[in-house]
């Protein structure tokens, strides 16, 4: 059983009520977003002083997103159906509890939990303000991996390994700046419809893919996110990585020695990359070298430069120097 992925454009939108006149605030967030691209509709319960930010990501098979901000009630009824989306959503709740109904059932997801949704229903559901991550799933890509998901519809989905990963990931992928290169998207959506299957519960037949190909594959690429995300905090180390994504040191450490790298050379590398572009930045010529190795995330400035002219066969003042020209004085 295979997913055949191919490169495809990928986008990050991010989108709030801030962005709007705030005469007109939550009334065109409303229709310029959640009605015309989300095709619900909302609700605004937060007493007359509503915010919402919102982003999304696709991802091949897959969409990533999240929703911060104060209490509302999102609607999708009959009408809204029209544009044909069959899609599966597994909604991971940061802020509970949210009261939500489809397909007959109404229940309580408290923080910490998810539940599962399908695009293609009506559904209705009401949280008290503050954030939820989600991953929109294709449904033939889902059910080539879970029998009879639309059975799982209108449930909350069980805590574990799975779904702490997901998170995990979800977190990561969602704080980056840029979306990732064409050429990755998809791949990366691959891994987050393993980890949904994983979650919800695979065919016997799918669970050796999904932890072959899916789990092991994930966890690298949350690992290296982490990685990218956190390599500038001096006191960041394996064992944050360890402990945010559930994982043993042991195996972080046996997963980046596929990369060819250990975790310290990933670390280094990252802040390597960072300091050698503020020093070839005009903009920070007004800091001092040792600021920039701090802001890199070194906290030994003497390994700082050790490192550094390892690396790029210089010092960090002749590389400023080379790039920008002589200091100002």
């Amino acid at each position: 059983m295979e997913i055949k992925v191919s490169p495809t454009s990928s986008r990050l939108l991010r989108i709030s009520t801030e962005m709007f006149p705030e005469r007109e605030r939550f009334s065109a967030f409303r229709e310029e977003f959640v009605r015309r691209i989300l095709r619900m509709d909302v609700i605004d319960h937060s007493g007359g002083r509503p915010r919402a930010d919102l982003t999304f990501m696709p991802l091949g098979p897959v969409a990533v997103g999240t929703l911060a901000g104060t209490s509302s009630e999102f609607v999708r009824e009959k009408h809204h159906l029209k544009d044909g989306s069959d899609d599966f959503r597994l909604n991971i709740v940061e802020t509970g509890p949210v009261r939500f109904a489809q397909a007959g059932q109404e229940r309580t997801c408290d923080s910490g939990g998810a539940y599962f949704a399908d695009h293609g229903r009506p559904e209705w559901a009401l949280g008290p303000g503050g954030r939820m991550r989600n991953v929109a799933v294709r449904a033939a890509a889902l059910k080539t991996l879970v029998p009879h998901p639309e059975d799982l519809v209108g449930h909350t989905v069980k805590p574990g390994p799975a779904l702490r990963l997901l998170d995990g990931y979800l977190r990561s992928l969602t704080s980056i700046k840029e979306p990732p290169p064409p050429e990755l998207a998809p791949i990366i959506g691959v891994h987050l419809l393993d980890l949904v299957a994983a979650a919800l519960g695979p065919t016997a037949e799918a669970k050796e893919i999904v932890a072959k190909r899916g789990l092991r594959a994930a966890r690298l690429r949350a690992i290296l996110a982490e990685i990218a995300e956190r390599f500038s905090n001096p006191n960041f180390d394996l064992d944050h990585v360890a402990g945010t994504l559930g994982l043993s040191r042991r195996y972080v450490q046996q997963l980046l020695e596929e990369t060819g790298k250990s975790f310290t050379e990933h670390l280094v590398e990252r802040r390597l990359q960072r300091s050698h572009s503020m020093l070839t930045d005009r903009r920070c010529l007004h800091l001092p070298i040792v600021d920039v190795a701090f802001e890199a995330g070194f906290g030994d400035v003497a390994h700082f430069h050790r490192v550094f002219r390892r690396r790029f066969g210089d010092t960090p003042s002749a590389v400023r120097a080379a790039a920008t020209g002589p200091e100002p004085k």
